[in-house]
């Protein structure tokens, strides 16, 4: 009896147990986006079990795990209902994976990966290596458990239908990524084993779409391979339809009041470029082509708000039924981005029937729809941000913020679609998975009583840093996110790690050239230089104490992290602290360099500036350890490097010396995309 059952693996209480070498079997018909799911469930078993584990094609004896979908799965089992649902049980001293369809049967692959394995959903983005174990117990019945293991080992356990029907990433101004893992093949940016690693890291937080980079062609091969992995692709705001406007052709107008046809044709030609077997859902919309007012590309348009937004309109009319020709029952949707989402909510512009409106965020995760959110509707939302203000390089949406517009979000029914901008990814792992959990399952968020963010936060640091340091860790956090300064009214007015240098650079600048000019697209309308002036230097001055506060906290928490995890804790809290610590300062000094008199007063804290600013590259540098080595090294878009430079030519110049010939006397440099898509070369989007 018993002696036989734990021999076969198979408990008297009905418990399969896994063993080192146990097999993965998935039939060979199987959709090859689950097949590549299997053989990642492979790799975690060898890791977590300490010897290879196998994708079989034929059941081997003793326990094993069965991976279904459309291939009949052991006797017992059914595959559950409703949209892309997941279920874990055994049957015949098996594992059985299975799904109500293929993506519910890859969320159970790596739903089970989670539970059972410890196996981390960003554990490549976060270096988290899962413990190892001797062997798994998986119980063949609902097991009462207590609450440090709720996550628990039940089966069957069905999970499903999502709480947001679609939900994805935006890898978006991916300088970062670009310079770390070049791709190694033409026409393309980043490798494709780095976007693999995307794509996996997506799916086992269960997200389901993709827009895989700015500015991008609708054959590039990243877009194959997501929908290889089983993704779904969709667009950006400016990218309608697939087209990559950032090329367009320099010898065609951009203007559909005139040239209504060359715009017709470029999109329906970018809607052709895709694969029809390629699941896409279609964004429409109209703006310029460098993501600006169209407006200024065709001034014909029209001058009034009246007329602009009937602009949009007839653009949207014109590709919804490109669309509905060329794609019968295609998913469509309209990224309400900038301008757009001023005229809906003036009754100006709406989305015609059957596409879905997406609210944007600001760049800051405050949804800009003035509480007019609604059933049926979706929200585009930022964890990191390029717009010379927000965080590229650090976290900085606190996840109070994301509970409360998300989860409002939720509770007014906009479930529809959930677009999420990470950037380069690896900065904002906190906030970003904060965003997926809840899409996936929003009711912990909405809640009566609240107070999600706070116990996520809490259960993050413990599986991030271990027990002992996890409550002085989210004491950090919490210090972290309420530390930057704040210079003006709203909640997103804070010194964000673009900020930081962008108001030191148009510092710097007046002093290079003396023009006085204030950031004004981060201000108050009609804010003075000198107004500016005083603004960042109190908001400098108030979050210096913060700061500190912060370091000490970290400095608390960091003896107790697991040996293992402190190398992310280097990244994630050493590094991104610094970053916000040294910028502060750098900019505090530029700032009083301004104030000071002309020669050694100035000098001392322009040199004091520079100092500051190349302790941020060090923190940047501090991070690049492993395989993360050189990660910030591509920083095009922040730009500390061109800050440090504009320091250096003011030194010079105080000190009688000529100003660095190569010194770029803007606040950036060049247009980073010039860089970014050169291996684009020369070609432009079809328009004939």
């Amino acid at each position: 009896g018993l002696f036989l059952s734990l021999l076969l693996g198979v408990s008297a209480f009905g418990q399969v147990m896994l063993g080192p070498g146990c097999a993965v079997v998935i039939d060979p018909a199987e959709p090859a986006a689950l097949r590549r799911a299997a053989e990642d469930l492979a790799a975690d078993l060898s890791r977590v079990l300490g010897r290879p584990s196998t994708v079989a094609v034929a059941a081997p004896p003793g326990p094993h795990i069965v991976v279904c979908l459309s291939r009949p799965c052991p006797a017992g089992v059914e595959r559950p209902s409703g949209a892309e649902t997941l279920r874990i049980q055994t049957a015949g001293g098996a594992v059985v994976l299975t799904g109500s369809d293929l993506r519910g049967a890859i969320y159970a692959v790596y739903e089970f990966a989670e539970r059972f394995l410890g196996v981390e959903p960003l554990h490549y983005w976060l270096d988290q290596e899962p413990r190892r174990l001797s062997r798994i117990t998986v119980p063949e019945t609902p097991l009462p458990t207590p609450e440090e293991l709720r996550l628990l080992r039940e089966t069957p356990l069905t999970l499903g239908p999502p709480s947001f029907r679609y939900r994805g990433w935006f890898i978006n101004d991916e300088d970062l990524l670009t310079g770390w893992c070049p791709a190694r093949t033409p026409g393309a940016a980043i490798s494709l084993e780095c976007w693999d690693r995307i794509f996996e890291a997506l799916l086992r937080l269960k997200g389901n779409m993709i827009v895989p980079g700015t500015f991008i062609f609708p054959d590039e091969p990243q877009v194959r391979a997501a929908s290889e992995r089983g993704l779904i692709i969709t667009q950006h705001h400016l990218e309608v339809l697939g087209t990559n406007t950032y090329r367009w052709p320099e010898d065609q107008p951009y203007a559909l009041a005139t040239h209504p046809q060359l715009l017709l044709n470029a999109w329906r030609n970018s809607l052709r470029a895709y694969r029809p077997e390629q699941e896409v859902i279609w964004t429409v919309g109209f703006r310029g082509k460098h993501d600006v007012p169209f407006w200024r590309d065709d001034p014909s348009a029209g001058a009034t708000d009246e007329e602009r937004a009937r602009t949009i309109r007839k653009a949207i009319d014109l590709q919804v039924e490109l669309v509905r020709n060329e794609r019968p029952g295609a998913y469509l949707l309209m990224n309400a981005w900038r301008e757009a989402a001023p005229f809906i909510r003036r009754g100006l512009l709406s989305p015609p029937p059957g596409v879905t409106l997406v609210w944007p965020d600001n760049g800051h995760g405050l949804i800009e729809d003035e509480g007019r959110i609604g059933p049926g509707q979706g929200v585009y939302y930022h964890t990191a941000m390029f717009n010379s203000a927000a965080n590229q390089l650090t976290e900085m949406v606190p996840l109070e913020r994301i509970e409360r517009e998300l989860g409002r979000a939720a509770r007014a029914g906009a479930t529809e679609y959930l677009l999420v901008n990470t950037s380069d990814l690896r900065p904002v792992v906190l906030t970003t998975e904060a965003v997926m959990r809840l899409a996936w399952d929003s009711r912990p968020w909405t809640g009566p009583s609240g107070g999600q963010a706070a116990r996520f936060l809490d259960e993050w640091c413990r599986r991030q840093y271990g027990a002992k340091a996890a409550p002085p860790a989210a004491n950090y956090y919490r210090a972290y996110f309420a530390a930057p300064g704040r210079y003006g009214p709203a909640e997103e007015d804070t010194l964000a790690d673009n900020a930081y240098h962008t108001f030191a650079r148009f510092i710097l600048l007046a002093m290079l050239t003396g023009r006085k000019q204030a950031p004004a697209r981060h201000l108050e309308p009609g804010t003075s230089f000198d107004e500016f002036l005083a603004l960042a230097g109190k908001a400098v001055s108030e979050a210096r104490p913060r700061w500190k506060q912060a370091r000490d906290l970290a400095l608390q928490a960091a003896p107790l992290v697991e040996t293992s995890r402190r190398p992310f804790f280097s990244f994630h809290v050493m590094a991104q602290l610094g970053v916000h610590e040294h910028s502060n300062r750098m900019l505090g000094e530029v700032i009083e360099a301004w104030r000071a008199p002309q020669g050694e007063p100035r000098m001392r804290h322009l040199r004091g500036a520079e100092a500051a600013a190349r302790s941020v590259l060090d923190a940047l540098r501090s991070a690049g350890y492993g395989k993360w080595k050189g990660f910030f090294s591509y920083d095009l878009f922040v730009n500390v490097r061109h800050t440090l430079r504009l320091i250096q030519a003011e030194l010079a110049r105080s000190q009688g010396l000529p100003v660095p010939a190569d010194t770029v006397l803007l606040p950036l440099p060049q247009d980073s995309y010039l860089l970014l898509k050169a291996y684009q070369g020369a070609r432009r989007v079809p328009v004939d």
